[in-house]
């Protein structure tokens, strides 16, 4: 197997893959036909993206020993479609006009109607997980959509000098690894209750590591890869770990420099000088180092699970976290 692509990760789950796509692509195509869009390519491209928390789902399902994984697709396509709702939600937060390379759906149509996409899109990503009668798998996703408002709402009013490491660390843990842990706990409560806890430790550390690597290369890399403007996080006045390293590392005259950077459009040399000092300073190595203790705690909880190719996947799924350059 070659674990640097996600192709080859995918391939003991591809059929069952590809029917989450076709009804996720469904589910997207509702939603335009809803604001009288019928041909649209940013819906296509926001319906589309990695599919890593379906795919986390599915290989799950499958180191549990279900044979019948297309069974589970509708539960894979539920959590993509509350991860793409919160997408459209941070999207109007944060006043994004990209993602994926292409126009964020606040621009593509308002804040009001991506916000009511979003809306609907939890709304039936539910009725998708009423259809496997496990009052736990709903307890389950309310608790981690739960957890994701509390991470944004508890870190609200936080400024560069309240928020540190730990705060960094706890966001992450809320906004991001919350849906992680509940897609890789759910097939778990189906199938083999007894997993779903270390299942849902894999998928927190595995949650936390995203976000951190998320979160340095928005500074690092230009905005070629990342389909949208580099260094957002910076112009939006986050308080991210790469961030809150930067600043501690940086002299006052540069501190100053990046706080004036807050809330403006960056231009190419903002950008530039953002980037350097990040790898001058040493920013990529420890966050680097400190994603890659979670990605080995994460892979130390797989042990409940036998060896098979969806185990091997999903270790090689944790692994490639740590290599992904978008």
């Amino acid at each position: 197997m070659d674990a640097t692509t996600l192709s080859s990760l995918y391939d003991p789950i591809a059929p069952a893959l590809a029917e989450v796509r076709r009804t996720v692509a469904g589910l997207w195509t509702d939603v335009l036909q809803l604001v009288n869009i019928t041909d649209d390519q940013n819906g296509e491209a926001a319906a589309g993206g990695k599919l890593l928390r379906p795919a986390l789902c599915l290989l799950t399902a499958g180191a549990l020993g279900e044979r019948n994984l297309v069974r589970m697709s509708r539960l894979a396509a539920a959590y993509e479609a509350i991860h793409i709702a919160s997408l459209a939600h941070d999207d109007v937060v944060d006043h994004a006009s990209l993602r994926r390379g292409r126009s964020a759906l606040n621009v593509l149509w308002d804040d009001h109607a991506a916000v009511l996409g979003g809306d609907y899109l939890v709304a039936r990503s539910f009725e998708m997980l009423l259809e496997y009668s496990c009052p736990e798998l709903l307890n389950a996703a309310l608790q981690a959509m739960r957890r994701m408002a509390e991470g944004e709402l508890r870190f609200f009013g936080k400024d560069d000098v309240t928020a540190d490491e730990n705060d960094c660390i706890a966001l992450a843990d809320a906004k991001t690894a919350s849906l992680f842990a509940a897609v890789c706990a759910g097939p778990a409560l189906l199938l083999s209750p007894d997993k779903a806890d270390a299942l849902y430790q894999f998928g927190i550390d595995l949650g936390i590591a995203f976000q951190l690597i998320d979160d340095l290369l928005d500074i690092t890399q230009p905005s070629s890869v990342l389909g949208k403007p580099g260094c957002g996080d910076v112009a939006e006045g986050k308080h991210t770990l790469p961030i809150v390293l930067l600043r501690r590392r940086m002299n006052d005259e540069e501190r100053l420099r990046l706080k004036a950077l807050t809330g403006g459009e960056l231009g190419e040399s903002d950008r530039e000088w953002i980037m350097e000092r990040s790898g001058q300073l040493g920013i990529s190595g420890t966050v680097q180092e400190r994603a890659e203790a979670y990605i080995a705690s994460a892979i130390g909880h797989l042990d409940v699970l036998s060896m098979s190719a969806c185990r091997q996947s999903l270790e090689g799924l944790a692994r490639f976290v740590l290599v992904r350059i978008a």
